[in-house]
């Protein structure tokens, strides 16, 4: 089927830049506020209303996939899912070529899986999940619905991650762990524990050091 990406920013750029070589994206959709004055193309390719775009791409020859941010903790993703669902439309997702697909791993519809993810067997991504490039989920993880996952991230074997949470940069769970819906885990923050709904970790970002980095290099040489 043809294909039509709801989005129009950074995360549709990309989705488009990934997916134009093995799916046949046709057009670009968003709500009508969005679309600036006299702009009817994106990427050259058509950019049309989403209160109309079901009469100018049919639904029963073209599928739909979601590329937006994780506005209002995945929220608005989540809305316009349904409502694109309202109008008859089918979800596709995105997997990369260089992801391996083990045969007991389930990807549910309207997921975007970016290049060099490790899906370890016996796991299953939930509908409207977005994944960066170079992140793990570890054996028998159960990942829930509409949630956003940037790169670097690590989750370990048997966790079960509710809906609609974010993962910054190189964050990571360890093993067994469930973690709550709309969890906000920053950038590099390590989650040891069950986290309950709602809740956001943080981690310390870097200190300043007191020397500039040449000096920092001649005095790390001398203590070696």
């Amino acid at each position: 089927m043809k294909t039509i990406i709801y989005g129009n920013g950074a995360i549709a750029k990309l989705l488009f830049s990934y997916a134009r070589q093995s799916m046949d994206i046709v057009s670009f959709t968003v709500d009508g506020a969005c679309i600036a004055d006299n702009s009817d193309s994106y990427l050259g390719l058509p950019l049309v209303p989403f209160s109309s775009v079901e009469k100018q791409f049919d639904t029963a020859s073209h599928n739909m996939i979601i590329a937006m941010g994780f506005i209002e903790m995945n929220a608005l993703r989540s809305k316009k899912y349904v409502e694109a669902k309202q109008k008859g439309y089918v979800f596709t997702s995105f997997v990369h070529e260089s992801v391996v697909m083990h045969d007991d791993v389930i990807i549910e519809e309207n997921c975007v899986i970016l290049d060099h993810v490790s899906i370890h067997p016996g796991c299953r991504i939930g509908q409207g999940t977005f994944v960066s490039s170079n992140v793990n989920i570890g054996h028998d993880c159960i990942i829930g619905d509409n949630n956003w996952i940037n790169s670097g991230v690590a989750i370990a074997g048997g966790c079960e991650v509710g809906e609609s949470c974010f993962f910054g940069v190189n964050s990571s769970a360890g093993h067994g762990l469930h973690i709550g819906n709309r969890n906000f885990i920053a950038a590099n923050t390590f989650i040891n524990k069950h986290t309950e709904d709602d809740q956001v970790y943080l981690s310390e970002v870097g200190q300043l050091f007191k020397l500039k980095s040449k000096s920092f290099l001649r005095f790390g040489q001398v203590l070696g």
